[in-house]
């Protein structure tokens, strides 16, 4: 495999839990900006957009540019318009994640919907799911900003949404996933950073996301625990498992550096 030119980081159980930094993180961000790695943050969370995360991660006392961020948002608009769909959409998700859309120029509507995009909506109500079931039974296509069934913190996030409406339709097809581990977020990424993906490192806490994207599209991949047991990982096999994030700027910042 080349070089690695990019080290990627989730963020939720990987950089931090519940708003505080896990310890080492800051040592470990500060290092890599004096080093020839490029790095990035990417998240699967699709309930702020870009700009919020990155006004969190500078509020977190990180070192980065909005540039280094890199969300489920940004490709589900790469997804829409490799897709040839919208601009009017259904968006089952937040204000902010409309937001975001409208800003790179998607309409949220209901009569004139040409697909539904499904993300974590934690401003969710009944009418809005009404409305989405409607769509879904009238046939038209379903998309999804990622694939997770529960976001940290034991939320129920917009995977257990598309299994709803598999189950309110029979025979229903997601036509596509933009983010982790699918395709879309690849492609954004290798724009964005101007790498090829067996060029990536990823590094991140969940393996049916974060590892298994790795391995969709031969990244090399570190898994951390920060504290957890050690999950089942199946047919997935991390480059490299840590016991704590923190232990990426000490022991083994050596050996990434010989990959």
């Amino acid at each position: 495999m080349p070089r690695p030119k990019l080290i990627l980081f989730d963020l939720d159980g990987t950089l931090y839990l519940n708003g505080q930094l896990f310890p080492g993180v800051t040592e470990l961000i500060e290092k890599l900006s004096h080093s020839d790695f490029q790095y990035g943050f990417l998240t699967n969370n699709s309930t702020i957009g870009p700009r919020d995360y990155y006004r969190k991660l500078k509020g977190l006392g990180l070192k980065l540019r909005q540039h280094n961020v890199v969300t489920s948002c940004e490709a589900s608009c790469l997804m829409l318009h490799g897709l040839g769909l919208g601009p009017e959409i259904y968006v089952l998700g937040t204000r902010k994640f409309r937001h975001f859309l409208a800003s790179q120029g998607f309409i949220h509507s209901y009569s004139q919907a040409k697909a539904l995009l499904i993300g974590f909506d934690t401003e969710l109500t009944y009418r809005k799911l009404t409305e989405a079931t409607r769509l879904v039974l009238a046939g038209i296509p379903i998309v999804a900003s990622h694939p997770d069934p529960v976001c940290p913190g034991d939320l129920p996030d917009a995977g257990m949404l598309l299994e709803y409406f598999k189950a309110a339709r029979p025979g229903t097809i997601i036509q596509a996933i933009a983010g982790k581990p699918h395709r879309w977020l690849v492609e954004l990424l290798e724009q964005r950073f101007q790498v090829r993906r067996e060029e990536i490192i990823m590094v991140g806490d969940r393996v049916n996301t974060d590892m298994r994207f790795a391995r969709n599209f031969a990244m090399r991949s570190i898994l951390v625990l920060n504290g957890q047991p050690q999950p089942d990982l199946g047919e997935i096999t991390p480059d490299l498992i840590l016991p704590e994030i923190g232990q990426l700027a000490e022991q083994y910042w050596t050996l990434i550096n010989r990959w």
